[in-house]
């Protein structure tokens, strides 16, 4: 007989929906950021935080701790790969407690709040909406309405797609676990921003590669090592499975640190049809020998263009397949960033449909 699916802690859903929607709306507030959020969750902790005495296993904050430490040192190590940047936060003693108090505290309170919500409702599809809420409330709309579709594309690549990746990790954390161990992860993730001066840097390919790589790691470990003994039927039925995925996520790694010299770019015109399409994503070769009839990536004037080399002489001359005339841009060595080698359809696609909705034509 079918059972009707009812929403359990109704009351702290529509709590999570209030903040969701003040979020959206008043993100870039400072009265909201600095004031209203943090008290917001200091007081639901304070309500809430003794309700629940049951704490995590040692040997799962044990390892929590570990992968977070050892993810923080690979960030830090990649500085001397990468380069560093300056930190968007002010690192005076008092800035650091105003860092402290508007970042961790909501961090605290949304754990806890997906804790008691994932814990209380058994229904997947319920589960499953409380995450999605949960991650609408983590991403920053302001963004999506940048004018420029191929700021979008890395926005959605370095930000939206890994907020949606370690939301679906905490919320999988938490069913299985406790509220601690996202927390533990989350802060550790944010411990450079507020309390170092530089960071690394990186680019929005490189960031975006990370993350995910970093939810999968974790993922697989505590599903095959800490919360085994529950799913060791599964662990049997994926055994081939298993391996595969290392190794895939290996190959990432690698790619991420740009051993193989390769990097992606989205493609936000037609001006290549039919040799790729709006929507597709290039990978193209970085220190590439280019001969005429290669298809180059470079970039003028802050942008970054994909068209074919018709000659090569004190300049590269270069034009679109699908236009009628050469280019006009007078193209040096310097300029280049790369040369094409394959394509992926559809795969920007996403990002693009999403920038379409949110942001107005130039």
């Amino acid at each position: 007989m079918y059972k009707k699916k009812i929403l359990k802690n109704k009351q702290l859903f529509f709590l999570l929906i209030i903040y969701t929607l003040s979020h959206i709306f008043l993100y870039t507030n400072n009265f909201y950021i600095y004031f209203f959020n943090p008290l917001f969750w200091l007081i639901f902790i304070i309500i809430f935080y003794n309700q629940d005495l049951k704490l995590p296993k040692k040997k799962e904050i044990k390892i929590t701790l570990t992968i977070s430490t050892i993810f923080l040192i690979i960030y830090l190590v990649s500085g001397f790969i990468f380069g560093f940047t300056k930190s968007p936060y002010n690192h005076t003693l008092i800035n650091i407690l105003k860092n402290l108090w508007k970042i961790i505290l909501p961090i605290y309170g949304i754990e806890i709040l997906r804790y008691k919500l994932i814990k209380s409702n058994k229904n997947f599809k319920i589960k499953t909406l409380i995450t999605i809420v949960i991650i609408v409330s983590e991403i920053n709309f302001k963004a999506l309405f940048l004018s420029h579709d191929i700021i979008f594309f890395h926005y959605f690549i370095s930000i939206i797609i890994p907020i949606i990746a370690q939301n679906i990790l905490f919320s999988y954390l938490s069913l299985n676990s406790h509220y601690d161990i996202p927390i533990i992860i989350r802060f550790f993730n944010e411990l450079p921003t507020i309390f170092l001066p530089i960071i690394p840097y990186s680019n929005w390919f490189i960031e975006g590669s990370f993350e995910i790589i970093k939810v999968l790691i974790i993922y697989y470990l505590f599903k095959y090592f800490i919360f085994r003994k529950k799913t060791i039927k599964q662990t049997k039925n994926l055994s081939k499975v298993y391996p595969l995925t290392i190794i895939t996520s290996i190959l990432l790694v690698l790619f991420m640190l740009g051993l193989f010299n390769y990097q992606a770019i989205a493609i936000l015109s037609n001006s290549m049809n039919p040799t790729f399409r709006r929507g597709d994503v290039v990978i193209y070769k970085k220190n590439a020998k280019i001969l005429s009839g290669d298809i180059i990536v470079f970039k003028y004037e802050n942008q970054i263009i994909v068209h074919r080399v018709l000659s090569i002489n004190e300049y590269y001359v270069t034009k679109g397949d699908a236009n009628n005339t050469v280019d006009y841009m007078k193209i040096q060595k310097k300029d280049i960033i790369g040369v094409y080698q394959f394509h992926i359809k559809y795969l920007a696609y996403p990002s693009i449909w999403l920038n379409e909705m949110f942001t107005k034509e130039n």
